[in-house]
């Protein structure tokens, strides 16, 4: 299968050019440095979509390999991959974080698969990975098994009582001394029907390490995981 992304379309060049010839008008950008400024920038985004679209061929193909009965004429005319693709492309031009795009790439993947949800909810999900940080989505994973994270992550355990801020910062090392913003992330993750609880209050030990995902919360970790194949 060739995994080569497609090159832009003319009217996409057309777009730059007229950016290029708009930037000519702004007070203090000269004609060489706009098509400077175009070309850099329109070469990284560029760069980026590709890169991306290059993953998720590779994964296309690594599923048709491992399954052996994927028709990809019937895929990519199926409206659920094409609207997962577009939508996740968008999502690809403003961002560069890895988790991000391996979560999109996923949901993709994910989006025609056998348990794959309804068309109006993936378009939900979809809305939710491009507004949620890469914070979100490891929190997210973390209160689905609180003893799996820790011990996939080799990490101890809270070892007493507490508020399940303290959960979040010794599963998240890069969150310690963050307690307004893993506040702020489960309250956003509590609203969007995620999670069952924020990190308010005191909770015995056990508490501490309890699931809080909802069935909701646990259908967008399955759409954004890597598929496993038998």
């Amino acid at each position: 299968m060739d995994t080569t992304p497609p090159h832009d379309s003319n009217s996409r060049e057309l777009l730059q050019r007229a950016i290029e010839a708009g930037l000519q008008f702004v007070p203090g950008i000269g004609g060489a440095l706009a098509v400077t400024f175009v070309t850099a920038v329109t070469w990284r985004l560029n760069q980026k979509r590709e890169e991306w679209l290059r993953a998720l061929a590779e994964g296309v193909e690594d599923l048709r390999q491992q399954l052996g009965d994927i028709d990809l004429d019937a895929l990519v005319s199926d409206g659920r991959f094409t609207d997962a693709v577009v939508s996740a492309a968008r999502t690809v031009e403003h961002t560069h974080q890895t988790d991000k795009l391996d979560a999109l790439r996923n949901a993709v993947l994910n989006s025609v698969g056998p348990d794959a949800p309804d068309a109006d909810t993936q378009s939900i999900f979809m809305n939710m990975v491009d507004r949620f940080t890469p914070s979100h989505l490891r929190m997210l994973a973390l209160w689905d098994d609180p003893p799996a994270w820790f011990s996939s992550h080799s990490l101890p355990y809270p070892t007493s009582s507490g508020n399940r801020a303290r959960t979040v910062e010794a599963a998240l090392p890069e969150m310690q001394g963050q307690g307004q913003l893993i506040t702020l992330i489960a309250g956003e993750l509590k609203t969007a029907q995620l999670l069952t609880a924020d990190m308010a209050g005191i909770v015995s030990d056990q508490g501490m390490m309890q699931r809080l995902t909802t069935d909701f919360g646990r259908q967008l970790l399955r759409f954004i995981s890597p598929s496993p194949v038998g």
